[in-house]
């Protein structure tokens, strides 16, 4: 049996070269370097969806109409899952601390011009450069947390992105109503950045442990335009075409989406077979927690992104203000942060049957919260903390898995595709199910049930984890 190796971290949270020893204790970071990776992934993930309970202001202030105003939102997300695995190779030529730090400066610049934008055209463009700054940062944390972290340590630090990234996803609302309902109005949503981004900077450079690959990959910048293109071509038709009537422009797009999909991974096949390294390489595939996990991943994304849209929208429609909505969100905040806690606990125990429950307990919460309904609120917090409960459950465990098999040398390019495919389900989630919910008359239950149904189907994917888990 091997014996872990520790690195020795200078002052400046850099591993010198050749400086391992053998030692028993497994890989550990700092507590504050893990401190300082979580919070850099929560700040980009926050912008995400603080930005929605502030369109109403955004769109008085500004002038925007509807579609104008999905643009601020498809322009972030859009180039965030575009570009995060590129920003994951990036990370393992350069260092992924050096790019973690220069990512976390890039977003504070962009909030900047966020915030101080004079038109609709001027923020689009600012969230448009901001959501590729995110996919600097995101990338970068997941992948330290992977090669900086031995065994149970890893797990844990894994289980911890799980929680932080939920967390920071369900406490976006409340964050965003508050500050949007302040004397600042909409701009503080991008100034509060500033400061955040500075000091999670600061703690980065710190404690944080300099990671990256042992060569220099090649920039697959054909693969990264391609991938780039496929999500434009899916993601803002399907944001946008509701808002526009669907015109043909929305169905020649998502026609497109096949044959550049098709290219896309053609050309990958192509630079692997060719002995250089893709930005997405398919063998990573050959390691079923990458298969199998995204599959289960991609539907569960897909349901809190669309979850929490709806949930939001309703809400607005039932008369309350950004405020209220965010602390009717906070049950369903406390109970993800306490199941992703216990479930860095109970997988090892118990595997993947972790998520089974997970995914059970959030569809019995799906149809509890149809049966209570959004109109009034106080019915409707014990169900929305059981469906805290089964997302928590669900979420940490499964990104530890999903990157359980990879080596820690191609940690960057997992963790891109993780995140990829994490915050293209989120956007199509709002999308799609956001659809579904807009063309029914009862649009909360029988969305609600609708999500509550495709819990059940990611409960019988978690199965598949489990045989060789």
């Amino acid at each position: 049996m091997t014996t872990p190796t520790t690195v020795p971290v200078t002052p400046a949270g850099t591993i010198p070269a050749g400086a391992a020893v053998a030692t028993d204790a497994p890989l550990r970071m700092h507590p504050l370097g893990l401190a300082a990776a979580l919070a850099a992934v929560m700040i980009p993930i926050m912008s995400f969806f603080t930005v929605n309970v502030a369109l109403g202001s955004i769109g008085s202030d500004l002038g925007a109409g509807p579609a104008v105003l999905q643009l601020v939102v498809a322009a972030y997300g859009v180039v965030y899952a575009s570009l995060v695995a590129m920003g994951g190779r990036l990370g393992d030529g350069f260092g992924r601390k050096r790019l973690l730090a220069l990512g976390l400066l890039v977003f504070a610049v962009t909030s900047l011009l966020c915030a101080s934008a004079q038109s609709p055209a001027a923020l689009v463009g600012a969230r448009f450069f901001q959501g590729a700054s995110a996919a600097l940062v995101a990338p970068q944390v997941l992948a330290t947390l992977h090669a900086a972290n031995e065994g149970h340590h890893r797990t844990r630090a894994l289980a911890w992105f799980g929680a932080s990234a939920g967390l920071g996803t369900s406490l976006a609302f409340l964050i965003g109503g508050t500050l949007s309902d302040s004397d600042l109005g909409w701009r503080s949503i991008f100034w509060v950045n500033v400061p955040i981004a500075a000091l999670v900077m600061l703690g980065v450079w710190r404690f944080v442990p300099e990671t990256k690959a042992p060569t220099r990959p090649a920039l697959d910048l054909v693969g990264a335009g391609l991938l780039g293109t496929a999500l434009t071509l899916l993601v803002l038709p399907l944001t946008e075409g509701r808002a526009t009537g669907w015109p043909a422009w929305t169905w020649a797009c998502l026609i497109a989406v096949l044959p550049v999909g098709a290219a896309l991974v053609w050309w990958q096949l192509r630079v692997e077979r060719g002995g250089g390294v893709p930005l997405v390489p398919l063998s990573l595939f050959r390691f079923r927690s990458i298969g199998v996990g995204l599959l289960t991943g991609l539907p569960f994304f897909v349901s809190f992104g669309g979850f929490m849209f709806v949930y939001g929208y309703a809400s607005q429609v039932a008369g309350r203000t950004p405020l209220e909505i965010g602390v009717s969100l906070l049950p369903m905040s406390l109970g993800f942060l306490v199941a992703s806690l216990v479930a860095g606990r109970l997988v090892p125990r118990y595997g993947a049957w972790v998520l089974t429950v997970g995914a059970v307990v959030g569809a019995a919460g799906f149809a509890w919260l149809a049966l209570a309904g959004i109109d009034d609120t106080a019915p409707a917090l014990p169900a929305v903390a059981v469906v805290g409960l089964g997302f928590g459950l669900t979420w940490s465990p499964l990104m530890g898995i999903i990157l359980s098999q990879v080596p820690g040398h191609m940690a960057g390019l997992g963790s891109g595709l993780l995140i990829t495919t994490m915050q293209a389900g989120l956007g199509l989630g709002a999308a799609v199910i956001g659809s579904v919910y807009l063309a029914r008359a009862d649009g909360f239950a029988s969305t609600t049930y609708l999500l509550g149904a495709v819990m059940l189907v990611i409960a019988g994917l978690t199965r598949l984890l489990e045989p060789r888990h």
